[in-house]
């Protein structure tokens, strides 16, 4: 599990990273030796961060560095989102070393992973059921397949595409890399049924998936960060990569942060987020999220309470419009509970925090930084069923 933090000032950026990476290919392995801070400019004070897989392609990501500082020389950009820039277009230069191979079994893992994730929601829908005493049939669980493949092609399709990804491309490319798609879904789904629908509604799913960026799970991140030639305070920029399909990289934008003069400082935590959230916050975000849910829930226990207590007593038109101002009132309520909450935790927690860090010196930068990632890999260590 990868842990990474920028800390940004108007004094300074601090940069840092565990060591855990990801090798990608057949069998992922996990190596906790690697580098991912390197020097990007042999000029100007900018640095890249990696994070997720440990190589592009077989290329080890020092190596892809090395070969960027060659080229670039002692050429500068006025800014830190144009020194981002022009690293991601190198990488396009490199997919001449990912070979036709490797591209395909990116197309079957990612495929493989797509499809698997539904068949373990149909199984436990199946065991569930079971538990209930029901035993689904075979059209019903085809009819729930399609149900979590349609809910899930309606989620992939509202993220942004990776440009020069077609369908037609991402299409052929999974012709090449299962060409006998029906036994390769068949597979997938182990001895759950399937039929027609199943098999194409699956295709759908895997080309929408390959068309994004950051979807399987041997995509990742670079982070550049540090000074461009025109930029007195620091920036950042993010890029999310999911490696080479068709010889194309597939990446996009993650987002650009800088320090100016309406912004004094940030943190800006990549890979795993939940420890350096709850340093912030005060509370995990999964405690946030479930406490909305309850409040959510609660309300509409009452209300629906209420409701059925005084239907019997109103005209059925009173009482509609009843519900019908109840119902919009429960959502309303639930999101002032949010509002609420969000400003208690940015008053007493990441408030404070943030206005001792817009005025640290660097070398406490650099320390809070560390202490940050260690949070977050001693987290990892002593909690069960979490890699390192």
């Amino acid at each position: 599990m990868t842990a990474e933090v920028v800390i940004l000032n108007r004094e300074a950026v601090a940069i840092a990273a565990d060591s855990a990476a990801t090798v990608a290919g057949r069998g992922p392995k996990i190596y906790n030796t690697a580098n991912k801070l390197f020097s990007l400019s042999t000029v100007e004070p900018v640095a890249v961060m990696i994070y997720g897989a440990g190589t592009f392609g077989p290329i080890p990501w020092e190596t892809v560095v090395k070969e960027y500082r060659k080229a670039a020389g002692t050429k500068t950009f006025e800014t830190v989102a144009e020194y981002a820039a022009d690293f991601i277009d190198h990488l396009s230069d490199l997919t001449q070393h990912v070979t036709r191979d490797e591209q395909l079994e990116r197309v079957a893992m990612t495929a493989r992973w797509e499809l698997e994730m539904i068949r373990d929601i149909v199984d436990d829908e199946i065991v569930a059921a079971s538990a209930d005493g029901t035993e689904l049939d075979d059209s019903v669980v085809i009819e729930r397949i399609l149900g979590q493949i349609d809910a899930t092609i309606d989620r992939l399709g509202r993220g942004t595409l990776v440009e020069g990804l077609s369908a037609a491309i991402v299409g052929r490319e999974i012709g090449s890399a299962a060409p006998d798609w029906p036994g390769f879904v068949a597979a997938a789904f182990r001895g759950l049924p399937i039929d027609g629908r199943v098999v194409r509604r699956a295709r759908v799913l895997v080309r929408t998936s390959l068309r994004l960026a950051d979807r399987s799970p041997g995509s990742g991140g670079v982070v550049i960060a540090g000074f461009g030639e025109s930029e007195i305070f620091p920036a950042l920029s993010h890029y999310l990569l999911d490696g080479v399909v068709a010889n194309r990289v597939r990446v996009r934008p993650g987002g650009h942060d800088r320090i100016d003069g309406s912004q004094s400082a940030g943190i800006y935590p990549f890979a795993q987020e939940d420890m350096v959230a709850t340093f912030m916050d005060g509370v995990h975000p999964g405690f946030r999220v479930a406490l909305n849910g309850f409040v959510h829930e609660t309300i509409t226990l009452l209300t629906e309470h209420f409701c059925d207590v005084v239907e019997d007593a109103l005209p059925a038109a009173v009482y509609g419009q009843l519900r019908h101002a109840m119902q919009e009132a429960r959502a309303g309520i639930t999101d002032h509970f949010g509002n609420l909450l969000d400003e208690f935790l940015e008053h007493n927690n990441s408030g404070p925090i943030m206005s001792v860090v817009e005025v640290l010196p660097k070398e406490e930068l650099a320390e809070m930084a560390e202490a940050l990632v260690n949070l977050t890999s001693f987290k990892r260590r002593v909690t069960p069923g979490l890699r390192l």
